[in-house]
């Protein structure tokens, strides 16, 4: 009788180690799967309005003049190449106090409906499926005291990410997508004028 009851014990243990192995390793690949899980930049972009564009190789850049008050737009697809369904929560300012994301549109079904700026809507949350994408334009407006605090004239930044919140599986995260180019930003002379002698 004993003996029956040290078997049943050690059966019951050995199953409720069994249960936290198999807990662990199921919280192990949700960790590995939503930490890891990556968006990318689509097939798809438009030419920006930009003051002047320069291509080297695989790579453009496309250069906007940074007036204080201004804004410029720009647009980029967000591709989801899987294998899940991921919630897009918000494109994210991350500018700093020279400038701040002013607006967002988007044009949904990509593939089917093209990507002009007339067909865009106000960005909302959206569920974006496995190889799938959206496009985006993104409207920057640089601060009014610009040149005072922030950027002197004749200098600048460049970026080639935009920084975006999305969900998959219940974690919220945060990625700086590829844009698939480059942004330069020039801050103009003293007369407003652009600094560059090729703009």
């Amino acid at each position: 009788m004993v003996l029956t009851a040290a078997r049943r014990a050690r059966g019951r243990r050995k199953t409720i180690v069994a249960a936290l192995l198999v807990a662990l390793v199921l919280l192990a690949a949700y960790l590995t799967m939503t930490l890891r899980y990556k968006l990318d930049h689509g097939n798809v972009w438009a030419n920006p309005q930009a003051l002047s564009s320069a291509t080297a190789g695989p790579y453009s850049e496309y250069r906007y003049l940074a007036q204080p008050g201004r804004s410029i737009e720009y647009g980029f697809s967000i591709a989801n190449r899987g294998p899940l369904t991921i919630r897009l929560e918000e494109v994210i300012n991350g500018g700093g106090p020279a400038f701040a994301v002013e607006q967002v549109h988007m044009n949904v079904d990509v593939d089917r409906k093209g990507f002009e700026r007339g067909q865009a809507i106000p960005f909302k949350p959206i569920d974006l499926p496995a190889d799938d994408q959206i496009f985006v334009w993104v409207t920057l407006r640089f601060s009014d005291d610009l040149l005072l605090n922030y950027q002197p004239p004749c200098s600048g930044f460049s970026f080639a990410t935009q920084e975006v919140r999305f969900n998959v599986l219940g974690m919220q995260r945060e990625q700086n997508v590829p844009i698939g180019y480059f942004i330069n930003v020039q801050t103009p002379d003293a007369n407003g004028r652009p600094c560059r002698s090729d703009e």
